[in-house]
């Protein structure tokens, strides 16, 4: 007798991640005008308008500074809600100089290019990577927002991710500031660092593609640098990669490569915050970052400066004198 072998039920189908729909921005708001015959035109409200000119494409300098965010590394250590449509964040260079920017209908950062009225990377930084706000969008790069675009942007905000590194500087930072205490933040350390993940089946070697052997370590070397992904690498497919990239790095992360991770070592979060020459607080000692500038995406050729001289750099970074900002 045979006996029929009963379907399995198919499996429920998984939901697609919601859609972030943003506004297009434009010259004022989209929202239809009522006709004087219509009810309710009495009641409307005016139309908004942009508080500063529309921008309908993105400025050059802009997209230069945009760049930097992506190949620089910042920190937001703190942020504040101020409203439905307004948040403050406290946002630390690649030098460790605290800077405040807010965004709201008129975005600002009090650092020195900001200052000026330019679109500085802080700015740039809290849009594309802490609010996630799309490159696609003409949203994160408008002098001004309306109110129904903020309310997008933050209704589609989304929790950005942190490497063990990142999380080591917001901790020391809220020690420095007081918003932490030390004896919490070394209850948090051992738990900072950067771990290893071994591989599992199917797991391949991104260098000779070979399959690793399942749950085992031999042979391989991790990813443990400050920022880095935990993946396991072929010693001897990592040895050739690193003779041919100058820094050596990771081919799968591209952060530094280090043998160990830093996340949990270096700053002296007891410390009080230092102060530039302009009176800007600077975490960099407390929170165990670099104060050497980044300068790697940098434009390196002369241009002539205000007053006839040569300079290097960009122009959020010249501060009237001969240093840097950041």
């Amino acid at each position: 007798m045979t006996t029929k072998r009963r379907a399995s039920a198919s499996p429920a189908p998984t939901a697609a991640p919601a859609e972030r729909v943003y506004p297009v921005a434009g010259p004022a708001s989209a929202t239809k005008r009522l006709k004087k015959s219509d009810p309710g035109y009495e009641d409307q409200l005016p139309p908004e308008k942009r508080l500063k000119q529309f921008k309908r494409a993105c400025p050059q300098a802009t997209r230069e500074r945009a760049d930097r965010v992506f190949a620089q590394r910042f920190f937001c250590v703190a942020r504040e809600k101020q409203g439905e449509t307004s948040e403050q964040f406290k946002v630390l260079g690649t030098t460790g100089n605290a800077y405040t920017v807010q965004i709201d209908k008129v975005p600002s950062c009090d650092c020195p290019d900001g200052a000026k009225g330019n679109t500085c990377k802080h700015r740039l930084f809290v849009f594309l990577k802490v609010l996630q706000v799309p490159q696609s969008s003409n949203l994160w790069y408008q002098s001004a927002l309306l109110s129904s675009e903020l309310a997008a942007i933050f209704a589609n905000a989304r929790t950005a991710p942190r490497t063990a590194f990142e999380e080591g500087v917001v901790r020391r930072y809220q020690v420095a500031t007081g918003a932490l205490k030390p004896e919490d933040l070394e209850a948090e350390s051992s738990s900072l660092g950067v771990k290893k993940r071994v591989p599992d089946e199917g797991d391949s070697c991104p260098i000779c593609y070979e399959d690793y052997t399942p749950g085992s370590e031999e042979g391989l070397v991790f990813c443990l640098g400050e920022s880095g992904c935990g993946n396991a690498l072929h010693r001897e497919c990592f040895m050739n990669w690193a003779k041919t990239s100058n820094p050596t790095t990771c081919p799968l992360c591209r952060q530094k490569w280090t043998d160990s991770s830093s996340a949990t070592q270096g700053g002296n979060a007891h410390a009080g915050p230092s102060y530039t020459a302009e009176g800007y607080e600077n975490y960099a000692a407390m929170t165990g970052i670099s104060n050497k500038r980044d300068t790697s995406s940098y434009h390196q050729g002369p241009r002539r400066g205000r007053d006839g001289g040569w300079r290097f750099g960009y122009d959020d970074d010249w501060n009237g004198g001969y240093g840097w900002y950041m």
